[in-house]
């Protein structure tokens, strides 16, 4: 008997350390979507770099799942499929509006946590204004899944009494910069682009002979969010690991292999413009 109860005690012992082990690892294990136009391994190598080193700083592993657009983000969100989502600044307006869910941190681009849409045409064109382009062909990026290069342009046109159904021929182009070579080859009267890929040296060659006739009001980038029912703990963990990239030189490095600037807390109240806009685009016209 009494070897009996040494041996329930043990087994429970050893029951209670894989209960323990299993429950650390459910914690320190989190997924991340993100979207790709491109192949999925093409998006995975870029982002990998940054999540490592996130990884090493939060104690947290994170695992990357790629997703065709950003409906179906949401969706993997909704079913607790994934974690965490990237999403840009009207997908997280709408992630946050079905699912509660809680922003951690948001991107840098060229310095800075805004940025502009905005539309572009050829230094020679006679477009100058909105009101110019009726009539006219437009490039956007993705029907239905791009903020800068869907949703901001119909919004701005139609705050212009402008319909893009019934006003302009509108080809999608799939990325901003395929909008930009568009418009540089002629083959587009104008385009609708995030305005800070022409700051970009790569792209000087297409934008050396662009002129922007209509800027957006800045808007907050894109937001890395965690469903509601991730623990707060958890959260704080991984917007100090991914902010803390911004300030040594392996974090920098890290995000220069993947794009990006840095990264900074995120808010919900900075996407109250983008909710503004989104307004316009409900209208109907």
């Amino acid at each position: 008997m009494k070897y009996l109860k040494k041996y329930l005690s043990f087994v429970l012992l050893i029951l209670f350390f894989l209960i323990f082990t299993i429950s650390i690892q459910a914690e320190e294990f989190i997924t991340l979507g993100v979207t790709s136009k491109k192949i999925a391994l093409s998006k995975l190598e870029s982002w990998q770099s940054i999540l490592d080193e996130v990884s090493k700083r939060s104690g947290i592993d994170i695992e990357l799942v790629v997703a065709k657009d950003h409906q179906t983000l949401i969706d993997l969100m909704k079913n607790k499929k994934i974690d965490m989502g990237y999403f840009s600044p009207v997908f997280y307006v709408k992630a946050h509006d079905e699912l509660n869910c809680k922003p951690v941190v948001l991107e840098k681009r060229l310095g800075s946590s805004y940025y502009q849409g905005g539309f572009i045409v050829r230094k020679d064109s006679k477009i100058e204004k909105i009101d110019d382009l009726k009539g006219k062909k437009l490039a956007l990026t993705a029907e239905k899944d791009s903020t800068s290069g869907y949703y901001l342009p119909i919004a701005i046109l139609k705050s212009s009494g402008i319909s893009h159904k019934n006003d302009l021929d509108v080809v999608y182009t799939g990325k901003h910069i395929n909008v930009l070579k568009s418009v540089s080859y002629g083959l587009v009267d104008a385009g609708a682009i995030k305005l800070f890929i022409l700051e970009n040296e790569l792209n000087k060659k297409y934008s050396s002979g662009i002129k922007i006739i209509a800027k957006s009001s800045y808007l907050p980038t894109s937001s890395i969010t965690a469903r509601d029912d991730i623990e707060e703990e958890t959260i704080n963990k991984l917007r100090k690991a991914f902010i803390s990239l911004n300030s040594d030189p392996t974090g920098l490095k890290a995000m220069h292999k993947s794009g990006f600037d840095g990264f900074a807390a995120s808010d919900d109240q900075m996407y109250d413009i983008v909710r503004d806009y989104l307004a316009d685009y409900n209208k109907k016209l």
